[in-house]
């Protein structure tokens, strides 16, 4: 799931690839700060920063 600084549910990806690998293109958000979150089996994991610049 990625969400902005204000928590705002963005995009969520529902599966990971064949290899375990999800692919996020930046050109769907704006430059900036945002956070990500990976779930596995409806726990969380772990949450990230991720910073997009153009």
């Amino acid at each position: 799931m990625i969400f902005n600084m204000q928590g705002t549910l963005l995009k969520t990806y529902n599966a990971l690839g064949a290899n375990g690998q999800i692919t996020i293109y930046g050109y769907e958000f704006k430059p900036g700060m945002y956070l990500y979150t990976l779930l596995v089996d409806s726990r969380e994991i772990d949450t990230k920063r991720m910073i997009l610049t153009e």
